[in-house]
Order: structure tokens, then sequence, then C-alpha cells
């Protein structure tokens, strides 16, 4: 199985794609994106970045680059 088999890229970053929800849970009554409930989503979900495509919400945990030691 591989791990990361949801990756995509965003700005030269590496993202791993947790979860993928639809924006329409997230607004408010004006159609404005209830910021304070999808950070609370997303610290639920374990992520630390959100990418919109489309009307979804993608739910991210940041890919770390490998450090070589010598």
């Amino acid at each position: 199985m591989n791990l990361y088999s949801n990756v995509i890229y965003s700005n030269n970053v590496a993202y791993r794609i947790l979860k993928s929800i639809n924006i329409h849970h997230f607004l408010n009554k004006d159609q404005s994106i209830n910021k304070q409930v999808l950070g609370m989503y997303v610290h639920e979900i374990g992520g630390d970045h959100v990418l919109q495509q489309n009307n979804k919400f993608l739910i991210c945990e940041t890919i770390e680059e490998a450090t070589i030691e010598i």
C-alpha cells in the first residue's frame, strides 16, 4: 500500500491529501467561508494546510523534505 498515493503539489511544496470535502459545509448564510469552523475541522483531521480545488477543500498534511545528515 502506497501511503503517498494522494499527493498534490502547490508552489513546489508536496502535500498529502487527508480529506476532500465540499465547500458548502463551511459556508455562512451570506456565502462567505466560516474560517473558524474550517480551522477546527482541519485541526480535528490532523491537517496543517487547506487547498481549494473546484468546489472542494482539500485538507492536507505537508510532506517534509528529506534532509541528508553526514
